[in-house]
């Protein structure tokens, strides 16, 4: 079969592999559609030091059953089924993959050559779940933003809390996947900042409410914009990026006793204002990737908000395209919120 092999940053070739088998236990899939991922980006170009060369990206996917594995009797060979990529909660071992940075075995990310970028990958069967007729499989591979943002309501639902008034900083891929979940959640208000006006286009489409961010605007001010807008502060604040700055930011917006909702990362550290936190009863609510049941309940949602997901998709390619569009994504020489390989029946 072809793979996109990745041998270190900014290298990355298309090359033959053995077709996998299905072991048992196992389905064999061909692959519809895989996302790439800003991970994915990162990671080719050695920034995030994810990626172990040797290996083969791609872990948001969506393929058709080929084979199964003995001792399978579901999904059937036919059926179109987007991957759940966490094929256990351990490390690999350095045979597998990359046990360095993840205490996970994640299809794509630290597997070695068990990645999405390929025509064909073996999956276990519990985590191949059918995906919903009628949902194209460019957006089935989308359940996976949808499902980090309902991992994190989870965790809110778990600790008791019920936002009403939502606001969200950011409006990449996480931050407008927020603006859905909340939507489906019935939150009475939502409002995504953010300082690109033509970002902002694509929330206010989605019927959430936009506050745009100026450069002379301070974090107070952007907060006197929300609470304008809400007639009080919003009881929970999305962090959609993770930057120090929207770290700060949400701590200006939040409501006291209400919650943040930590899921951007790119800072390895922010300042923490505890005597702000302790005083005003603020939650803190960090979240990572997703289980089982997000994912699940997450693909049930796709269908009812697959129009708005496929408008995520700005560009597609096929997998001998795959390097060239990795390379302009790393070099800043091609912007897209989601580009899709897609692979010909």
């Amino acid at each position: 079969m072809k793979a996109v092999v990745y041998h270190g940053p900014w290298n990355m070739s298309l090359e033959d592999l053995p077709k996998p088998e299905a072991a048992p236990g196992e389905v064999l899939l061909r692959m519809d559609a895989v996302g790439i991922c800003g991970s994915d980006v990162h990671g080719f170009t050695g920034e995030s030091g994810r990626r172990a060369p040797g290996m083969v990206m791609g872990h948001e996917a969506v393929g058709t059953v080929v084979a199964l594995g003995p001792g399978v009797t579901s999904p059937k060979v036919g059926a179109q089924v987007a991957i759940y990529n966490i094929l256990a909660e351990v490390a690999p071992t350095p045979e597998e993959g990359d046990p360095s940075f993840l205490n996970k075995k994640i299809f794509g990310v630290n597997m070695g050559r068990r990645g999405a970028m390929a025509e064909y990958l073996a999956v276990p069967a519990e985590n191949a779940l059918l995906v919903p007729e009628g949902v194209d499989p460019a957006v089935g591979l989308l359940t996976e933003p949808i499902g980090i943002v309902t991992h994190g309501f989870h965790r809110l639902t778990a600790k008791n809390i019920r936002p009403r008034n939502v606001a969200i900083v950011g409006s990449g891929t996480i931050g407008l996947s927020a603006l859905l979940v909340a939507r489906e959640r019935d939150a009475s208000k939502i409002a995504v900042l953010d300082m690109i006006p033509e970002k902002l286009e694509r929330a206010r489409s989605f019927g959430g409410a936009t506050v745009l961010v100026e450069t002379n605007d301070t974090p107070d001010s952007v907060s006197t914009k929300v609470e304008s807008l809400f007639g009080e502060k919003p009881d929970l604040v999305v962090d959609a990026v993770g930057s120090k700055g929207s770290f700060t930011q949400c701590l200006k917006l939040v409501a006291p006793g209400g919650a943040i909702l930590l899921i951007g990362n790119l800072a390895k550290e922010v300042s923490l204002p505890l005597q702000t936190i302790v005083s005003n009863e603020i939650s803190l609510i960090g979240t990572y990737g997703f289980d089982r049941p997000a994912f699940a309940d997450a693909l049930a949602m796709v269908p009812r908000i697959k129009t708005e997901l496929a408008t995520f998709i700005e560009g597609r390619c096929t997998l001998e395209q795959t390097a060239e569009v990795m390379t302009r994504l790393a070099k800043g020489e091609q912007q897209a919120l989601k580009i899709v390989i897609e692979f010909p029946v």
